[in-house]
């Protein structure tokens, strides 16, 4: 109504990206009797996703994506991913400023579809899929909402800073 086409702008945004990092793979029409998937992957967990909305603080409107895994089987595997807190953010800025030291910083949009996932769950495509709708989705990589997703991240960023030659000492 308003000619404001901003929140359709980022849901395609979302959707070409989950497209683009093979989030899913399309394991065809799924034959639905009641509320089970005859047909779903054997050991696959059917859960939901949604769409969760936010207005940056620059203004940006972001659509993400988001898998219902509190509908997943709670791993026995620690899944703990550290975050760092404001303090210490403000902590690091200040030595850096004290000792005349250049601070580099860096967004990774969509980090977790680097990594791969570990779930087994499986999604039956709604209309925002358009012509995959009805379609079972094996959830391929880390999804943001899955209960191991940040690990899956922190493993991935890992790998990477070893292959770049990086090493904790």
């Amino acid at each position: 109504m308003n000619r404001n086409s901003k929140w359709q702008e980022a849901e395609n945004i979302e959707k070409t990206q989950l497209h683009e990092y093979n989030t899913f793979i399309d394991r065809g029409k799924a034959v639905i009797h009641g509320i089970d998937v005859s047909n779903a992957p054997e050991g696959f967990k059917k859960i939901r996703i949604h769409t969760v909305y936010d207005v940056k603080h620059d203004g940006r409107h972001k659509a993400r994506m988001v898998a219902g895994g509190h509908l997943t089987p709670v791993p026995l595997e620690s899944v703990y991913s550290g975050v760092v807190s404001l303090q210490s953010l403000r902590i690091v800025v200040f030595l850096a400023e004290l000792n005349s030291l250049k601070l580099w910083g860096a967004d990774i949009g969509n980090a977790y579809l680097e990594a791969k996932t570990k779930e087994r769950a499986f999604v039956v495509a709604g209309p925002e899929f358009a012509e995959l709708e009805g379609h079972i989705l094996v959830i391929n990589k880390a999804l943001y909402g899955l209960r191991s997703s940040g690990l899956r991240w922190h493993e991935r960023f890992a790998d990477t800073l070893w292959d770049l030659g990086f090493t904790a000492s």
